[in-house]
């Protein structure tokens, strides 16, 4: 189930990739952000526009600005490699 959220609102998207249990990192992360107008938007950790928490958890903080479905993938390469795709969906505000 996706989670609900409301224009404006700021969202933290979090990834966490492991080997046998263990966090580790991939030597490539990048997220990509798709909005509900088909844009997509690529960030990646090595040009800093994710972040690392610690190794192995990534984030992203990102600001919806427009109602509806938000897709985004994080993806990992090289010493790990996984991808993981979820979607959020934003409400349009009653309030104009």
């Amino acid at each position: 189930m996706a989670n609900t959220y409301d224009v404006g609102d700021g969202i933290r998207l979090k990834a966490w990739y492991t080997v046998t249990g263990i966090l580790t990192d991939p030597t490539i992360v990048s997220l990509d952000v798709r909005e509900p107008n088909g844009t997509i938007t690529n960030y990646q950790y090595t040009s800093g526009t994710v972040s690392k928490e610690t190794d192995g958890k990534f984030f992203k903080d990102i600001f919806v600005d427009a109602p509806g479905q938000w897709w985004y993938e994080f993806y990992g390469s090289g010493t790990v490699i996984a991808a993981d795709e979820k979607y959020l969906l934003v409400d349009r505000s009653v309030i104009p």
